[in-house]
């Protein structure tokens, strides 16, 4: 393969695929925190990682088609800047 800016394209995009098992990873251990911290039910705790799955799922069925449409490079650095600007934000969060 090419590269990226000097970067080989593996192991960018290996990258960009580990970044959906990174957040789950990170998001899994702070369960028992939500639940205390929002006095919810284990139950109802567990559901976010249901709607974590489904949103991965419903962005693949999205990205995919607009990637295809318009380019994946664009589509890339788009939910890249996106991601990065969420994890500020929950970083920065109360």
């Amino acid at each position: 393969m090419g590269y990226i800016s000097g970067v080989r394209v593996e192991l960018v995009l290996t990258a960009v695929v580990g970044l959906g098992a990174l957040s789950i990873d990170m998001f899994l251990p702070s369960l028992p925190a939500i639940g205390a911290a929002f006095a919810a039910p284990p139950a109802t705790v567990q559901l976010t990682v249901t709607l974590f799955l489904i949103a991965f799922a419903v962005a693949q069925l999205v990205y995919g088609p607009l990637s295809d449409r318009y380019g994946r490079r664009g589509g890339l650095i788009a939910a890249l800047a996106l991601y990065t600007a969420a994890g500020v934000a929950c970083a920065l969060a109360p």
